[in-house]
């Protein structure tokens, strides 16, 4: 915020600095410019006297009565007493309005902000940067943000959309149970709002290790019965029903929402990650052969410089590629980082489609993500490493999670 404000000065300044100097030229320029136009004006028609002379246009008798009409004109107009056409500009009104205006102008523009901005906005933005950007060394300033914005809700508790911003805002700082609190109030002013019942469910979700049952399916099915569409309430319940271990409602739910989805939207390719993961799900439930020597294995840590952006309950996939199916993986295995440094084995008891377990291939890429999201989708923030090129048989992979995807 305070950058905006600096920005919002130093423009102000610049503009000022167009309008002022100007206003307070015109105050002894003025005068002088008016002389010059008068003395420009009458040489010019001395000259057309002159011309219309030498043309036989004027007689010597019309040429001598035209001059004399002329300077006669001219002592009239030098006069003081000679009337001004016009309102006379006085040294006094350039600096007048040059203050005014230096006052006035920035006056207004925090006049016409507080009646038709959005502080609010500017809040959301500043946390949206702050999501993106480095955390280190800042998150000081977003909690003292925080806290300003609750105590004003304390005083102004009405204001549905502070409520709304506040409970995305603890979202933001992992306090998933204030956020829930914050999203009750917001309810409360607003009610039957599909969108919010599903945030709050997710907060709850949360706040309680994943759990999308009790009061978190309650608001999930409160969302669907004022709007059977809505993206995010369809996908939680998906979720909430595989948790469950009903995975016939879960594919159900997650198609519908995947059909009310543009289909490259990221919010796509996570339906379409969960679809891929209780295919999976459904098929580890079946017995599998494992045929001999076709697998690999190894170990799979984190670089050490990488693990202070990590926590325990992270999500770590380990998986295997193949060229020839592109972006599926053809065996994945789900750790969390606190099991890690761990042994991994990937066979064809881990293969994410019958048609192509990974005995079939010769030559695999092994790679690990870590994701805070728990999501198969890769997201920015996510942490990686890979091991190329690897034929299938080896058992003494080092596997090490030291980028992040950007």
């Amino acid at each position: 915020m305070t950058v905006l404000w600096l920005v919002a000065v130093a423009l102000l300044v610049l503009a000022l600095l167009f309008v002022v100097p100007p206003l307070l030229r015109a105050s002894t320029t003025r005068p002088l410019a008016q002389r010059d136009a008068v003395r420009r004006l009458h040489a010019e028609q001395l000259a057309r006297i002159e011309r219309d002379f030498e043309s036989h246009a004027l007689s010597a008798h019309d040429r001598a009565q035209a001059i004399d009409e002329l300077q006669r004109q001219v002592l009239h107009e030098a006069s003081p007493s000679a009337p001004r056409v016009g309102l006379a500009f006085r040294p006094w009104m350039g600096w007048g309005v040059a203050g005014i205006l230096s006052v006035g102008l920035p006056a207004a523009a925090l006049l016409v902000y507080l009646q038709v901005g959005n502080p609010m906005a500017a809040a959301s933005q500043m946390l949206a940067a702050e999501r993106s950007g480095s955390h280190e060394g800042e998150g000081g300033e977003v909690e003292a943000m925080v806290g300003r914005l609750a105590a004003r809700l304390r005083t102004q508790p009405d204001d549905v959309e502070g409520w709304i911003v506040l409970a995305r805002s603890y979202e933001y700082l992992q306090r998933y149970d204030d956020a829930a609190v914050a999203y009750q109030r917001a309810m409360a002013l607003a009610p039957n709002q599909p969108q919010l019942l599903a945030d709050y469910a997710d907060a709850l979700a949360s706040a309680r290790d994943g759990d999308l049952g009790g009061p978190a399916q309650a608001a999930i099915d409160a969302a669907l019965a004022i709007d059977a569409d809505h993206p995010k309430a369809l996908a939680l319940a998906g979720m909430a029903a595989f948790k469950r271990g009903d995975l016939a409602q879960a594919r159900q739910r997650w198609e519908h929402v995947l059909a009310l989805l543009p289909p490259d939207s990221e919010a796509a390719q996570r339906i379409g990650a969960n679809l891929a993961e209780l295919d999976a799900a459904k098929r580890s439930a079946a017995p599998r052969v494992e045929v001999a020597g076709k697998r690999v294995g190894g170990t799979v840590s984190i670089a050490a410089a990488l693990q202070e952006k990590t926590a325990p309950q992270d999500t770590v996939f380990v998986l295997a590629k193949s060229a020839a199916t592109g972006r599926m993986p053809v065996a994945v295995l789900r750790l969390q980082v606190k099991d890690l440094p761990a042994k991994f084995v990937l066979d064809d008891t881990l293969a994410m489609s019958p048609d192509f377990p990974i005995s079939r291939f010769d030559v695999v890429t092994v790679e690990v993500r870590v994701t805070r999201s728990g999501q198969a989708a890769p997201q920015p923030g996510d942490l990686t490493g890979s091991v190329a090129d690897v034929a299938l048989g080896q058992d003494a992979i080092k596997l090490e999670a030291d980028k992040v995807m950007r």
